[in-house]
């Protein structure tokens, strides 16, 4: 069973920059392979661009459940992901963001 936890400090989300990265209409993904066992970590961001705190915490919020629903079909052991969060996640329909996900998840690792 592959353990997801997610990223805390600005040194990993720094070198996830250099990763490889996918854009999608609602979210940038950016992935990094990592040198943990059996991890999966992924980290969250959303600027200020995106609105006030109410706003940039349902993005969050969305995009962490959109993580648990897929990560584990679609994600790799030993990686880190780093999702950017876009204004559209708010008014997109569950269902798309998941499809959008496995997405690009898909085109990280091919």
């Amino acid at each position: 069973m592959v353990t997801l936890q997610t990223l805390k400090t600005s040194k990993d989300f720094q070198a996830a920059k250099n990763g490889r990265f996918f854009r999608s209409n609602s979210f940038l993904l950016q992935a990094l392979k990592a040198s943990n066992e059996n991890i999966i970590k992924v980290g969250y961001t959303v600027t200020k661009q995106n609105g006030n705190a109410v706003n940039r915490n349902r993005i969050k919020r969305r995009l962490r459940e959109v993580v648990a629903n897929v990560i584990h079909d679609y994600g790799k052991n030993n990686w880190n992901y780093v999702l950017i969060g876009k204004k559209k996640v708010i008014t997109a329909n569950f269902e798309d963001l998941n499809k959008e996900f496995i997405n690009a998840l898909k085109k990280i690792h091919k």
